[in-house]
């Protein structure tokens, strides 16, 4: 009877051994063979998240997804959003990264130089925000990189931007020089967005700057060729001199003053142009076929430094 008794004692703790090491085996084993991508729903259940997980082909069963949320210190409660599920996680790291609730963080970025065109096809395009957008104004969003979790509204985000923005233009305007020829923020954007779109550098800016300033005190027009292209909706390049001529109201050739409203998005680097933009006596500025420009206060000169820009395109 005692031999029996210890043999049954033996096979039970031979099993709780067995249990053991199996259930470690399955708390800790690799699983997950690339880095995956993964959303779990506010009202998903358990069950649903085993589902789901199967068909990123990280396959874990509900009776050893159970055990082994046992083993946690705190009640395993998943929370809802979308992850990233390291390659090489074992079941107990997925239910860490799911009841710690570290969700993905995505950006989006807007571009220096974007259009309001531009910004809504790039808003809509992304499928990890949510909502819809009304008409965009040009101008008034800050180009720079924003980060959100999946499904932020893409209005929240506007409005952010939109904030950034506000920020960045009364920092230049309170700190504008003396005799500013411009009447308030609003013309500083318009002509910003100008600048944006005519020049690359900072230092370029700074002198793009000061020939619409000093054309501006002149009563000269602009005659900036990205207004017009942006009125027309055309490329720079195919402007022809008979567009010049058109009564269009973005049209810097035409009008004396600024076009009606702005036709990018500027950058720190063009609206801090305008803050600091270099004391010159230049009329005139033409591309010199390396991204920046020949500046000249001049016609002649100017006409000297359009032939140049010509033979650097013949050239290339």
């Amino acid at each position: 009877m005692k031999l029996r008794y210890n043999f049954f004692i033996i096979i039970i703790i031979t099993l709780f051994i067995l249990i053991y090491f199996h259930i470690d085996k399955v708390k800790n084993e690799k699983i997950v063979n690339e880095n995956t991508y993964f959303l779990i729903k506010k009202n998903d259940s358990q069950k649903n998240i085993i589902i789901k997980l199967n068909t990123k082909k990280i396959n874990i069963s509900y009776f050893n997804w159970r055990i082994i949320s046992l083993y946690h210190q705190d009640k395993f409660l998943p929370k809802a959003g979308e992850y990233l599920i390291p390659h090489g996680s074992s079941i107990f790291q997925i239910q860490n990264i799911f009841q710690d609730g570290k969700t993905v963080t995505r950006s989006f970025t807007l571009i220096e130089g974007f259009s309001a065109k531009d910004l809504k096809i790039k808003l809509l395009s992304n499928k990890y925000l949510s909502g819809e957008i009304s008409v965009l104004k040009e101008g008034i969003y800050k180009p720079n990189t924003y980060h959100f979790k999946l499904g932020y509204p893409r209005m929240k985000l506007l409005k952010r931007m939109k904030i950034a923005q506000d920020i960045s233009l009364n920092t230049v305007w309170k700190n504008k020089p003396k005799n500013f020829i411009l009447k308030n923020k609003y013309e500083l954007l318009i002509l910003a967005s100008i600048i944006q779109k005519e020049a690359k550098s900072f230092e370029d800016s700074k002198l793009v700057a000061s020939v619409f300033i000093n054309r501006l005190r002149k009563k000269m027009k602009l005659q900036s060729d990205v207004t017009l292209a942006y009125g027309l909706n055309i490329n720079g390049k195919y402007i022809t001199k008979n567009m010049l001529k058109t009564p269009h109201p973005f049209n810097t050739y035409f009008f004396n003053g600024l076009p009606p409203k702005p036709i990018s998005y500027p950058g720190d680097n063009a609206l801090n142009a305008l803050k600091n933009f270099t004391d010159t006596n230049y009329l005139y500025f033409v591309a010199d076929g390396k991204g920046g420009h020949r500046f000249s206060e001049t016609y002649n000169l100017h006409k000297q430094n359009i032939n140049l820009w010509k033979k650097s395109i013949s050239r290339d």
